[in-house]
């Protein structure tokens, strides 16, 4: 899975930025829930298994979103790892590294679905869209596929799920080489009061800063 994590950075962040008003009926489907959602608080594990689906990595953290383009990502174990968008840029630390690497935020959504969740005309262009329920009919599911398979498209498929409720409950990635990537968020709470501080990105003493950098960011080591 591409590293940082674009895929999902993008996909996050585009579920915060809203859709268009038309398209097909699960276009609009999708659109009335991420409507609803104007900011987003869980817990998650995300499993990562190759493609005969054996289990490659597991790690647990926190999400924060918020619109538009907003998003603090904090993966708590096995690795540290903190990415922190805060609407022009997105920041990824790594602790055990002491880096930090800039992106700038169009530069880390290109070739993920926030480039066509944001228009509807490119969405229904560019991917099929198709609506499933769980067995147990507790939560309603979205996939998006790229009408072109040899699209530069980073993904194959991702699924998107949320509950009877409208609450964001998984996110599952499947790359071109068959590698999966399955999100599951806990203790979700939609439109939570979120404190700004929690999109800044304050650079650490002493680690290296590297990347598409903002203009009042030094291109060398942090002091």
């Amino acid at each position: 899975m591409d590293n940082p994590p674009r895929i999902l950075v993008g996909l996050l962040i585009a579920a915060m930025g809203g859709i268009g008003g038309h398209g097909s009926e699960e276009t609009r489907e999708l659109e009335r829930l991420l409507g609803s959602m104007s900011s987003y608080r869980a817990d998650f594990e995300q499993v990562v298994a190759g493609r005969y689906g054996e289990i490659l990595q597991t790690s647990t953290g926190t999400i924060h979103l918020e619109r538009p383009r907003k998003l603090r990502w904090q993966v708590d174990e096995p690795y540290p790892q903190l990415v922190v968008a805060d609407g022009g840029h997105v920041w990824v630390f790594d602790r055990d590294l002491e880096q930090v690497t800039v992106y700038r935020f169009d530069e880390t959504v290109e070739g993920t679905p926030a480039m066509f969740l944001t228009d509807t005309a490119l969405l229904d262009e560019n991917f099929l869209v198709g609506t499933t329920d769980s067995v147990d009919g507790s939560d309603r599911r979205f996939t998006l596929a790229p009408r072109d398979p040899d699209s530069s498209s980073l993904f194959r498929t991702v699924t998107l799920a949320f509950s009877s409720q409208g609450l964001l409950t998984g996110l599952d990635i499947v790359d071109h080489l068959e590698q999966q990537t399955r999100m599951s968020f806990r203790n979700g709470a939609l439109n939570p009061v979120l404190e700004s501080a929690l999109f800044q990105f304050d650079v650490p003493e002493g680690v290296d800063v590297i990347g598409n950098l903002p203009d009042d960011v030094p291109a060398e080591s942090a002091p």
